[in-house]
């Protein structure tokens, strides 16, 4: 499996692939005639995820992180053990499911993170004179929490007139960003159109996952 570690180094990273690993193993073991990851990963993944949120309250103690690091090597134990026995070297497992999980082929190369296919809902609230707060909303959870396996949103905008049709976000010009919420100031001048709103996820190599539904607010 080459010499470099598959598993992510930082907490959250490791938390969203893990979550990511164990999902698409649950779905996908009796194909693949393994045992369930239910079985040796999902007490242990609930802890760390745990202990993780636990850990990032600002008011954490010295015992929480502890518990964070505890559970976090707990884990990644088990899903070495898990990944060796079962996954690895199985051939019903193909190239296309390790790439979905994370995992490296057989060469030994880390592979890319899969393109996010879930498509974000977008949010839009007015916030003061010309100001629009927008949000990539994670359909799945209906929060501002990112997908496993998502680095960061891009944000699709565009300004027309009210008699005028809007564009497909492909057609609009975008910009990424880490966070999933972004604001806008638009000036008087703009004051009477419409603003075209529309967000995307992007995984850790750029690749662009669907565009959600275009978002359309007076700015007034």
């Amino acid at each position: 499996m080459g010499n470099k570690d598959y598993i992510p180094n930082t907490d959250e990273k490791f938390r969203d692939w893990s979550r990511n690993l164990y999902d698409y193993a649950l779905a996908h073991y009796t194909g693949w005639s393994v045992p369930s990851p239910h079985i040796s990963l999902e007490a242990l993944l609930t802890a760390y995820e745990s202990a993780f949120a636990a850990a990032q309250n600002p008011n954490r103690g010295k015992l929480d992180v502890l518990r964070k690091n505890e559970t976090r090597n707990a884990l990644k134990k088990a899903v070495r053990l898990y990944v060796k026995a079962y996954l690895i070297n199985n051939p019903a497992v193909t190239d296309e499911d390790k790439v979905e999980m994370g995992l490296p082929l057989h060469d030994g190369i880390s592979t890319p993170h899969p393109v996010p296919k879930i498509k974000p809902e977008t949010e839009v609230i007015p916030i003061g004179k010309g100001k629009h707060q927008v949000t990539a909303l994670n359909p799945q959870s209906r929060s501002k929490q990112k997908p496993a396996l998502v680095k960061g949103v891009a944000f699709a905008r565009h300004l027309r007139r009210p008699d005028e049709s809007p564009l497909q976000a492909k057609e609009m010009p975008s910009e990424f960003q880490s966070a999933t919420t972004r604001e806008y100031q638009w000036s008087e001048a703009d004051y009477g159109k419409v603003a075209d709103y529309a967000t995307a996820y992007e995984n850790e190599g750029g690749k662009r996952g669907p565009w959600s539904d275009v978002k359309s607010v007076l700015i007034d």
